[in-house]
């Protein structure tokens, strides 16, 4: 009973501040402050809880890129990319998101600053992004390297892939894509009424802040719409009651078509974001613990694991469904 009120307080409760912060008719300007008053948090604050994190910075060019990790020697590199509509977040931001990322996975995680439209339309994030990539593997760690991202991190850490087997590059080792918005174009909306903060209105204002004078059809701007073969193994992430699911699925189904290892976890009555907004739920631990299973099991380059013959429905704890999700790529 406690924790059933207990997850119906917290999703109202994001769903009023979401709501009342980052509004669709909300200026850039204002929302990314708003989301740096609210999200950002110091090193020093997180050093004196956790005093094992150690932080590094990083510049390519004029590009900024903050490094975390949780102990002396990480398994695993992992880029993220923070999301934000493209127009919001960084490194400060994300800096707890980052700190658990790197506990839970046993990684040194590197987040990007990634230039923010409207000011930098596309491509400049996806720039930034293959940029922050060549330097980090440049770094010759030793370790197995993943990529990660949110919301338009996740679609921008999709449209990475997609951009690194254009050049014929190594894949990333795997890729967990939370909530990834993939489609700027045109979407399924059935889903609107139980999403709580987003709405097409927002959709539609943010990627007109992001597109300048691109195509939304353009797989690099709406990797949904991609070829989606051969690329690394994904986890994609995604609220059952928020508007990007129709996406999440099609991704994972077109992913599966292509003979691409993807896993679909859908957390059951959840939002946006929900394993980083609302970590406490138990619906949240279940994803994280899917999020490290996940990096654990392709960490190692000496075995192919078995390829799942279709993306696989995780719905709440303690209940997974392995068919495939219906709607047709």
């Amino acid at each position: 009973m406690l924790e059933t009120l207990t997850r119906w307080l917290s999703l109202r409760a994001y769903g009023v501040v979401t709501s009342s912060l980052f509004r669709a008719s909300t200026s850039p300007q204002s929302m990314r402050q708003r989301f740096e008053r609210y999200g950002a948090t110091t090193r020093e604050t997180l050093l004196r809880r956790h005093p094992d994190l150690a932080f590094t910075d990083h510049a390519i060019g004029g590009l900024a890129i903050e490094s975390v990790r949780a102990s002396a020697s990480p398994r695993r590199t992992l880029l993220y990319l923070h999301g934000g509509a493209f127009v919001m977040g960084s490194p400060a931001s994300y800096r707890s998101r980052a700190a658990r990322l790197a506990y839970r996975c046993d990684a040194e995680v590197f987040v990007v600053d990634y230039r923010l439209a409207p000011e930098h339309p596309f491509p400049a994030a996806l720039d930034d992004a293959s940029a922050a990539w060549g330097y980090v593997r440049a770094l010759e760690c030793g370790r197995p390297m993943f990529v990660a991202g949110d919301s338009a991190g996740g679609g921008l850490a999709l449209a990475l892939m997609l951009e690194l087997r254009r050049r014929g590059e190594r894949q990333p080792a795997g890729a967990v894509l939370l909530s990834p918005w993939t489609d700027l174009g045109e979407r399924e909306v059935g889903v609107h009424g139980r999403d709580l903060w987003l709405s097409p209105a927002h959709l539609d204002t943010w990627a007109r802040y992001y597109l300048g004078d691109a195509d939304p059809q353009d797989p690099r701007v709406s990797p949904a719409l991609a070829d989606l073969a051969d690329l690394s193994p994904m986890l994609v992430l995604v609220g059952e009651d928020e508007l990007l699911v129709a996406d999440a699925r099609r991704v994972a189904l077109r992913a599966q078509a292509g003979a691409t290892d993807a896993r679909l976890l859908i957390g059951k009555g959840m939002q946006h974001d929900w394993p980083l907004t609302l970590p406490w739920l138990e619906e949240s631990r279940l994803a994280w613990q899917a999020i490290a299973s996940f990096i654990e099991e392709f960490d190692r380059g000496d075995t192919a694991p078995t390829r799942p013959s279709g993306p696989t429905e995780i719905r709440g704890p303690g209940s997974v469904s392995s068919h495939p999700p219906t709607r047709k790529p």
